[in-house]
This record gives structure tokens, sequence and C-alpha cells, in this order.
């Protein structure tokens, strides 16, 4: 797996041999560390299309991922980190036949006042889902439970090794032929 550290904006062709230099046949793997900033979205964006048009997502996912990745990224920024931190958020792609099974994980840093543990977590998206999901599906706002059970085949909560809030979402798309 490379660690790619990304505190500047990158091009697309950077981006892309990236990419390409990364990926093994069916499998690519990224680790890529950028600074808790807001302006770090734009890279990760960019990232999650050029990955997507590498690997010829539906145009639908391409979209969908991008919000996702943002959601990840923008929670893990505004609730769980403070500027001076560096994220991490890790990708790996693996195909399987028509299908590409793509991970998306993202890392704390253990520097927010209030912050949960993987146990934390799942208690309280379960609260929210029997609370909240069934009476208020026409509510239209971003949230990241609301959106990421949505789009995902699933959503997980671990705690790292040393502690610190790990969330992953797993999807399987269909290739566009």
């Amino acid at each position: 797996m490379k660690k790619i550290n990304i505190s500047n904006l990158l091009t697309e062709e950077e981006r892309q041999h990236i990419i390409r230099s990364n990926f093994d046949k069916k499998w690519l793997d990224i680790w890529i560390e950028y600074p808790a900033i807001f302006a770090s979205s734009k890279v990760l964006r960019d990232f999650i299309i050029d990955i997507a048009n590498f690997f010829h997502f539906k145009w639908t996912w391409k979209s969908r991922l991008t919000l996702i990745a943002d959601e990840l990224n923008n929670n893990w920024i505004e609730y769980w980190s403070v500027e001076t931190d560096i994220n991490k958020m890790y990708i790996k792609v693996f195909i399987i036949n028509d299908e590409i099974e793509l991970t998306l994980e993202v890392e704390d840093s253990w520097n927010w006042k209030e912050t949960k543990t993987a146990k934390e977590m799942i208690l309280k998206r379960n609260t929210k889902k029997l609370k909240w999901f069934n009476k208020n599906n026409w509510i239209r706002w971003r949230w990241l439970f609301m959106i990421i059970e949505k789009l995902v085949d699933e959503l997980y909560f671990k705690d790292s090794e040393k502690g610190w809030l790990i969330v992953w979402i797993r999807k399987k798309i269909e290739i566009e032929v």
C-alpha cells in the first residue's frame, strides 16, 4: 500500500499517475494523508472522480461516491480533528468479474473533546435509525448516517490500535460497459 501525502493540490496528471502506478491488475490500494482543512475536500473529490473514471464506474456512482467521500471527510474535519492534524483516507478497489468492490476508510486523530468509540458510534447510529429514519425519510438534509446508510452496502466503525475511531464504507459497483 502506497502512502501519499497531499498537503497541496495535485494536477490531474499527478493523480492519474498515482492511480496507475498503484494499480496491480485487479487491485488498487492508496492511503492518502492530508491536512485537516476543508480545502482538502477538493483533492479527495478529484481523486475519487479519477478513480471512478479509471475503473469505468457508471455516472451515477461517480457523483454518489464523491458525496460519500465528502461526507466522511467533512465530518472528520468538522467533528473529529483540529487544524494541525493530518487526516487519513484509505481507498481500496478490487475488481471481481464485472463488479468493483470499493472501500473508503477514514481514521480520526482523537483530538476532539467529544470523540466517540466505535461502540458509542454504533449505538448512536442504531438509536437514530430507530427514532428518526423511519419517521423522517422524506426530509432532505445531509447527515452522515442517512446518506451513507442509503447508498452503501456496509458502514462500519472500529477502534484503531491507538484507540482512535475508524469509519469505513464498502460498496459494490457495476462497471460501465
